[in-house]
Formats: C-alpha cells, structure tokens, sequence
C-alpha cells in the first residue's frame, strides 16, 4: 500500500516533464517547419551535389588519440557542380551525427536549410572542374556550406577535410562513427594562453603540421577517386587545383601549397601563420582575408585589460609575430593580395551569421558587426575572383583595387591594416 501512494504521489511530475518534452519537441517542429533559416541561394549557374567519404592514412600514426599505434583515419565532404534530378530535395545541413555539434554551439539544426542534393549527378557536359581543398578549424566542415555551395554553382568542386578530434565537441564519420575533441588538436588556441609565446609557437606549428598533412592525403584521395569508377571518376581536374581555410586551417593550407607542388593557390581566412613558411615565404598566388582584430591595433595593455592576453609582453611577442608574417607572405607571394572585411569578426568566415543562434552561443561575440548575408556576398566574391584569375586565367578586375560596391573590402598589405 506505501508502494502505491509513493507511486501516484510522483505519478502527476512524471507527467508533467514527459508533457513539458513533448510540447518542446513538438515547438521546435513546428517552429522549423513554419520559421526556416535559409541559407543564401547560390548565385551559379549549376545546381550543387554533396557526397562524403572517410579513408584511411596507413602512412601515418594518429597524433591525438588516448591509444598509440593507430593509423590516421580522416573523413572528407564534397560539394560540386551537378544536376539534381527533378523533384531532388536538398540534404540536412548537418547530417546523422553532425547535428549533435547543434547542441554545443546552440541553435536547432532542423530549421537549417541548405541547398546541396546528397548523391546528385554530376553536371552535364561532362567536363573536369577545377578543385579547391579546404581546412576548417574548431567548426566541422559542414559549417562552411553557404560559402561551398556558392563556389560549387560557379563550377568548382570544393573537398573540405574534417580534422580528425578536432571539430567542437566531436567530428563524425561518414560511417557514423564519433570522435570527441581532444584539446592537443588545437594547441590551446581555445583560451587565453598561460604559456610562453615561444611554447605557443611550437604547439600551434605542430597542429598546422597535421593539418597540412591530413590536406595532402585528401589530395592523394582525390587523385585516386579521379582514377576510379565512382561519383566524381573523371571530373576533376587536379592540374588546377587551389587550397583555403579558415584560422589555423588558413595557415594549413599555405603550408600545404609551400611544401606541394601540386596546389597552384592559395587563400588564407583570418588565419594566424605560426609555421615556417611565414619565415619563408611563399611564391605563388596568394589571398590573404582578414577580419578586423581590435587587439592588434590598440594598446597591449588595454588588450591585456580586455583579457585577449595575459601580459603586455605576450600581445607585443604576439603582433609582432603574427603581423610580420603576414606581411612577408604578402611581400613574396607572386602574386599577393591583401583584404579586410570591415566589420568582420573571426567566426564571420562560417555560416555562424546566418545561422539561428540562441542566446549564449559560443560563436556570438567572433561574429563581429556585418550582417551575415553581406558577409556571405563580400567572402564568396573575393575568393571566387582570385581562383578565377590563378586557376582559370579569368579576369578579376575585384582584385586591382578598392571597389564602390564593395565598400567593406580595404585593400592593404597587413601592415597597413594592422599598424603598430
């Protein structure tokens, strides 16, 4: 009898929570049917196919698992030039377990709309499309979609790795399979650094060492799949093949384009160069895209006092190093070219300002002040101009100068825009 009564005493609160779940459920199915967040409808004139594919690096250990001697194992995304069949509906924006990073960075996955046909045919006539490989860092790939997909309806396909342990707070397999971030893949650039810059240095070097290392694989990957039989088997043309990224990924991909023979170009988004090559330079096409960064121009000791930096020595030690090295980029690539986008924070560079963010978002306070399509616009065109002009030999006359209708777009070598 005691039984009994403990149990409808609790009955009415299991109620009341299973009835709180389901009406929350059933609100954030209705809100994402009736209030989409869209992203931008790509401007080309091709339609956009997405597939993805995991491999494995026999040739290298994994650096970053609890367990030594494994192999490397990486997974990549593809968007490209295709012609969907009639009645195709684009694919989630983030699929199976990529919705799961929603969570961490706060906002309801479902009421993303992307416009990528998973599996779609390639575009007719066949012809080879010339490929661009991408680094994130921090975001999974697939939080670059708006900006892919823009590049893929102009004709370009666009291979994006996923960084293994490095995506926040997991990555996840084409198979399914999940893998929790791991700090060390990073290098501590999460938080304000308690290091010596030196040691921040090392650490940040040896995580672009990986990067631009797992970017090579995904070449050599591509140039098998190339040879193959499948989706893409002859349609991509690697003698034009270009790289970008984002943050260390930007720093990857030069890497990648000093150490390769096979990368033509080169775009780096708002990515600090901590790598040898800042010291040597690079002679080959280069874009280098930059938020605005308050830190770097106004006094260390307020950045000290905002707590970008734990002492005034450290941000000294930090700007110097990081702007000499952009600028020697810009000094020595053959060509180099040098954009800030005014009102851009470091996180403008993803989809995070087009994105439904709730209150609380770890990407809020990077987004800066532009609007998220305008950003969109501003970032699409600049790259699409300079791998138009180094990959295809088209004009980009977006490159010569300062443009009226890109007004937030300042056109300076890195010392110009970031003065000491």
């Amino acid at each position: 009898m005691k039984a009994s009564i403990r149990f409808h005493a609790r009955h009415p609160v299991v109620t009341a929570v299973a009835g709180t779940a389901a009406l929350t459920w059933l609100f954030q199915k209705l809100r994402a049917r009736l209030f989409p967040a869209l992203l931008p409808e790509p401007t080309g004139p091709y339609g956009v196919g997405r597939a993805a594919f995991d491999w494995v690096d026999a040739r290298r250990q994994e650096p970053y698992a609890r367990r030594g001697n494994r192999p490397r194992e990486l997974s990549a995304w593809l968007w490209y030039p295709a012609e969907p069949r009639r009645g195709a509906r684009p694919g989630p924006y983030l699929p199976a377990g990529w919705r799961l990073t929603s969570l961490f960075w706060r906002f309801q996955a479902s009421r993303v709309r992307a416009h990528a046909v998973p599996g779609a045919p390639v575009a007719r006539p066949p012809q080879r499309h010339p490929v661009l490989v991408f680094s994130p860092a921090g975001f999974p790939p697939l939080y670059y979609s708006s900006l892919f997909e823009e590049l893929a309806s102009h004709g370009y396909i666009v291979a994006a790795v996923s960084h293994t342990y490095e995506a926040l707070p997991l990555s996840a397999f084409a198979d399914g399979r999940l893998r929790l971030f791991r700090p060390a893949s990073v290098g501590g650039a999460l938080k304000v650094s308690r290091a010596s810059h030196d040691e921040d240095v090392r650490a940040r070097a040896e995580v672009v060492r990986v990067k631009a290392e797992d970017l090579r694989s995904l070449v050599d990957e591509l140039e098998r799949l190339e040879a193959g039989s499948g989706l893409l088997a002859g349609r991509m043309d690697l003698d034009r093949l270009g790289a970008f990224g984002h943050s260390m990924g930007g720093n990857a991909a030069v890497e990648l384009c000093a150490r390769d023979e096979r990368c033509l170009a080169v775009a780096n988004m708002d990515g600090g160069v901590w790598s040898a090559v800042a010291q040597e330079g690079l002679p080959r096409p280069l874009l280098e895209l930059f938020a605005e960064h308050p830190e770097y121009v106004r006094p260390c000791a307020e950045s000290v006092d905002q707590k970008a930096f734990t002492s005034v020595e450290y941000c000294e030690a930090n700007r110097e190093f990081a702007v000499d090295g952009w600028q020697r980029l810009y000094a020595r690539a053959r060509p180099g070219y040098s954009v800030q986008i005014r009102g851009a924070g470091h996180a403008s560079f993803t989809d995070c300002g087009l994105l439904p963010l709730e209150r609380g978002s770890f990407a809020s306070p990077a987004l800066g002040t532009i609007e998220g399509h305008r950003m969109w616009r501003v970032l699409s065109d600049y790259l699409r101009a300079f791998f138009d002009r180094h990959l295809r030999d088209a004009p980009a006359p977006l490159l010569d100068g300062a443009s009226p209708f890109y007004p937030e777009a300042v056109l300076a070598p890195p010392q110009a825009l970031f003065p000491r």
